[in-house]
């Protein structure tokens, strides 16, 4: 039972190793300009001004905001308001930002639900197979 377990956890690993199923979707990000981050003390708002017009940021990937910090703002479907990355930043530079794959976590979910069912399966057989001990002093 062990084996086949095992081997069964091996091949769904193989498998879902080169899964594109649990990537996540695409930020299709539309790239509003590049400029430089401003901070306004009065409403405690990030902006930043590309041709003249200001655009609030609403969030800022993984980073922590510096004013007069180069970034590229953009907006996409997937986020509410103006988003913001270091630099200057292309389309697919923001997707790779992104993206997430969800493989690693499925695969190792799998792997311990494998481990959590063999020792079931040994707790149980283990059990089965005992022998109660009798008092031959009758």
């Amino acid at each position: 039972m062990r084996k086949l377990v095992f081997a069964l956890i091996a091949a769904l690993s193989v498998a879902l190793t080169g899964c594109s199923a649990f990537d996540s979707e695409p930020i299709k990000p539309k790239i509003i300009g590049t400029g430089n981050l401003q901070y306004e003390a009065k409403s405690g708002t990030w902006f930043v001004v590309v041709d003249s017009t200001q655009y609030t940021v609403a969030q800022t990937q993984s980073f922590e905001p510096v004013e007069e910090m180069l970034v590229t703002i953009f907006t996409s479907p997937r986020k509410t308001g103006v988003q913001a990355v270091i630099g200057h930043q292309s389309v697919e530079q923001i997707e790779d930002l992104y993206h997430r794959n969800y493989t690693v976590l499925i695969v190792l979910a799998v792997i311990l639900l494998g481990i959590v069912l063999v020792s079931i399966h040994e707790n149980a057989k283990r059990k089965s197979t005992e022998v109660p001990v009798v008092n031959a002093d009758v």
